[in-house]
């Protein structure tokens, strides 16, 4: 019974059971290098610029999307909020950005990412005071629905959590907007791999000023 109602689930509803190394889109650096499902990034990198309207404290993400295929996706995300000091989470992917304020989940617009397109999410919190702010975003795929004109979920793909922390004594100034360079992943002995499996291992960030930061991390 449990057998015909999932497989009835799937009918109705049309999500695919993707595996998230096998979906089209990847979370990824700004070199195109992919953030495996499942890490968690701290960003503890304070940026203060002036803009017209003043100056501003922005802590960016440094995240964006890859299409790994040739053919253009559209998509969207699941994200949420699950704790957030002050100020708000500004995202703007795929399309339009949006600041949220306060804890919760939502789902973005669906946008298309072309193939082989490197897309940054241009995901950022603008704190307004010291704090903490945890969010996790879900790439998902969407298709079309001829008869009603609507979009509906395909598959869902990886999932990444996003550590902000703000310390106002930690400020710097950027030349560029995207605080992470590059994320590459080490076996504990030290052998580089493109994609961590099942187990611990070392995750190496590179910032834009050069600063790298190398952390432990369970897939």
């Amino acid at each position: 019974m449990r057998l015909i109602i999932t497989l009835l689930f799937s009918f109705v509803f049309g999500i695919s059971g993707l595996n998230a190394q096998d979906f089209p889109l990847q979370f990824a650096d700004a070199s195109g290098n992919v953030i495996a499902d499942g890490t968690e990034l701290t960003l503890d990198q304070p940026t203060n610029e002036v803009s017209d309207f003043g100056e501003e404290i922005i802590m960016y993400s440094g995240v964006f999307v890859l299409n790994t295929t040739a053919d253009a996706v559209n998509c969207g995300t699941d994200y949420s909020i699950t704790q957030i000091s002050n100020g708000a989470l500004q995202t703007c992917f795929p399309i339009n950005c949006i600041q949220r304020r306060k804890v919760g989940s939502w789902s973005s617009e669906v946008g298309t990412i072309n193939g082989n397109e490197l897309k940054n999410m241009q995901t950022e919190w603008l704190p307004e005071g010291a704090g903490t702010l945890d969010a996790e975003f879900q790439l998902l795929k969407y298709k079309l629905n001829p008869v009603t004109s609507k979009y509906t979920v395909e598959a869902e793909g990886p999932t990444i959590k996003m550590h902000f922390v703000y310390d106002p004594a930690a400020i710097r100034t950027l030349d560029g907007k995207d605080a992470i360079s590059s994320i590459s992943y080490y076996s504990l002995d030290g052998q580089k791999v493109a994609s961590p499996a099942h187990g611990i291992y070392l995750m190496k960030v590179t910032y834009t000023n050069g600063q790298t930061v190398t952390s432990k991390h369970l897939f």
